[in-house]
């Protein structure tokens, strides 16, 4: 494997990027490099590319857990030497400007990553390649059956695929870990999968110590789609079934909740205020539960270390014992304009394969398997696992529970989410009265639904 500076770097600067790629030529020496560059190490003994190569470029999720995006893009490389692969490594949170940038400039990879909040917009912009009449002719390939319902229609507009999920989450606030020997202390009984909202919050405001600087919990949707989880718990929705209008202010169940998460501070105190909540963390202690979601559970066990016993459930079911959660999915697309859409296809088929996704999860570690059910059902990575693990997959698979992300008609997440978190602390900190807070955000959020597509 060797090393290559991406083109086109004056782009990347003015995008404010010009560090947010590395760029890795698997399997192939490439051309020497441009004026400045640093020389390519070279870490094979293959001869140099072809005249016939065809030079292709794959995004990959620049984080250690994410390596498995990199091994297996340099494995589909020595299986396609006619093929000289480009792997090139991203920033998440700079992704969702620089596909639009290299789609305006022509530069656009052959095979890229999108989180769920933008990857709509960009596939209704054109730069991805309707995939479905591909699929079709590669059935037993890509086995469309074992990805799980929710994560599949995250990777379609309006009906047509446009991309594949590599991985499915139930959303940040969908599991609750607490700390054993703190709560043993107190006397206090431990969360289970069948609590409801009520009662986690009864066991939060008991485990607070103010003067100690422990909380119960840190619960705070700061994202509409992390109260989207809550809403459903309550059985209802924040959007209407179109995702053209708010029910926020309008629906009474949403109103329960959003009054719930109030209460949290205003009456039980079992959470912090705004000036109180700098440095609290569950793994320092200062919690004694903490919401979040599955991608926490090995990280946490790491940075813990036996510091103290600590166990997870569910997020609680909602007064009527319905359960919630936001499925937050990842999809790799293939370029629209890639020069080789058939090698395009068949490496975002193997990047989404249950082999990267059993690899990913048992050999790299991450614990977080991919969006087939075939890798979350692997009964070695279940073994292995937290059982929280197996509890999730359960939920995934109750046809019951509904998850899928709530994107607004229009695709304008970016500016829903802008004006929910602008406006919904000072309905969730007290700062305002309820009736004033909730209609305020409900009204701001409006106003983006209101917009015509983005």
């Amino acid at each position: 494997m060797q090393s290559k500076k991406l083109s086109r770097r004056d782009l990347l600067k003015w995008m404010g990027a010009g560090s947010a790629t590395l760029a890795l030529a698997a399997c192939a020496a490439p051309a020497a490099p441009a004026t400045g560059s640093a020389p390519a190490e070279s870490g094979s003994s293959e001869a140099a590319p072809s005249e016939a190569q065809i030079e292709m470029h794959v995004a990959t999720f620049a984080a250690v857990l994410h390596d498995w995006q990199r091994e297996f893009s340099k494995r589909w490389a020595e299986q396609n030497p006619d093929v000289n692969l480009v792997i090139e490594e991203v920033i998440y949170n700079e992704m969702a400007k620089l596909q639009l940038a290299r789609s305006a400039s022509g530069t656009l990879w052959d095979i890229t990553f999108s989180g769920i909040k933008w990857y709509p917009f960009s596939a209704s912009k054109g730069m991805f390649m309707a995939l479905d009449d591909h699929f079709a002719a590669r059935a037993d390939d890509v086995q469309l059956d074992d990805f799980f319902a929710t994560a599949l229609e995250g990777g379609k507009l309006d009906g047509v695929l446009y991309g594949l999920p590599y991985e499915i989450h139930p959303g940040n606030p969908a599991l609750v870990v607490f700390n054993q020997d703190y709560l043993d202390e107190k006397g206090l009984p431990y969360p289970t999968d069948d609590w409801d909202v009520n009662q986690y919050a009864d066991l939060a405001e008991q485990a607070t110590d103010a003067e100690a600087n422990i909380y119960g919990t840190n619960y705070y949707p700061g994202s509409y789609y992390d109260f989207e989880s809550l809403a459903r718990a309550y059985g209802t929705d924040m959007l209407d079934a179109e995702r053209k209008n708010m029910m926020f202010a309008t629906d009474a169940a949403n109103r329960e909740a959003a009054q719930w998460i109030v209460d949290l501070r205003m009456k039980r105190g079992a959470a912090a205020m705004r000036e109180e909540a700098d440095g609290l963390t569950f793994v320092s202690g200062t919690l004694a539960t903490q919401v979040t979601g599955s991608y926490s559970v090995n990280n946490f066990t790491s940075q813990i270390d036996g510091a103290f016993r600590h166990d997870w459930a569910l997020f609680p079911k909602g007064p009527n014992g319905d359960r919630g959660y936001t499925a937050f999915t990842s999809n790799y697309s293939v370029s629209s304009a890639t020069v080789a859409p058939d090698k395009a296809v068949d490496l975002l088929i193997y990047l989404t394969s249950t082999e990267a996704g059993t690899w990913s999860a048992l050999e790299q570690g991450t614990g977080q398997p991919n969006a087939r059910r075939s890798v979350w059902g692997n009964e070695e990575l279940l073994n292995k696992s937290h059982p929280i693990f197996r509890r999730v997959l359960d939920m995934y698979n109750d046809a019951s529970i509904p998850g899928p992300f709530p994107m607004p008609d229009n695709l304008r997440f970016s500016e829903l989410q802008d004006n929910y978190s602008q406006t919904v602390a000072d309905l969730f900190y007290g700062d305002v009265s309820f009736d004033e807070g909730i209609q305020a955000t409900h009204d701001a959020m409006q106003e983006i639904l209101d917009l015509p597509r983005a």
